[in-house]
């Protein structure tokens, strides 16, 4: 059994097409997903939801808080689940690594294949999901 296999992922980002290929490419690496379009709205699925497994969660987001602001609840509310962000900044804001939950940055635009197999990794460092290039 693969690492992806019935680990569910909660997918943050406020860009629909992107969530959905994001999604498609976890869902096809074995993964479960859930959706979130704001952070607001995850933090209520992370509520709800204890089987979460990691967050992929874009930098800038609309509402009251973005990315960084999520990754800060987590430390405080789910600090075992860990956090890939998604950025098209360059470089994170001052002080975003010194949080312990945000295991990596990538920077947009990105692969959604390549994201899931760095969601798998962070389950199993040996495990790429099939549809990677060796």
């Amino acid at each position: 059994m693969s690492a992806a296999a019935g680990r569910v992922i909660l997918v943050v980002e406020d860009e629909a097409i992107i969530r959905m290929m994001l999604m498609d490419a976890l869902e096809e690496a074995g993964f479960v997903t859930v959706e979130a379009g704001h952070a607001d709205a995850a933090i209520a699925r992370l509520a709800t939801r204890p089987d979460i497994a990691a967050v992929v969660t874009d930098l800038r987001m609309p509402g009251a808080m973005d990315g960084l602001g999520l990754a800060q609840w987590m430390r405080s509310h789910a600090a075992q689940v860990p956090i890939i962000i998604t950025s098209g900044l360059d470089r994170l804001p001052d002080g975003a690594d010194l949080n312990p939950c945000i295991l990596r940055v990538v920077t947009k635009p990105y692969d959604p294949v390549e994201v899931a197999g760095w969601v798998a990794e962070l389950f199993d460092p040996a495990a790429v999901p099939a549809a990677l290039p060796p």
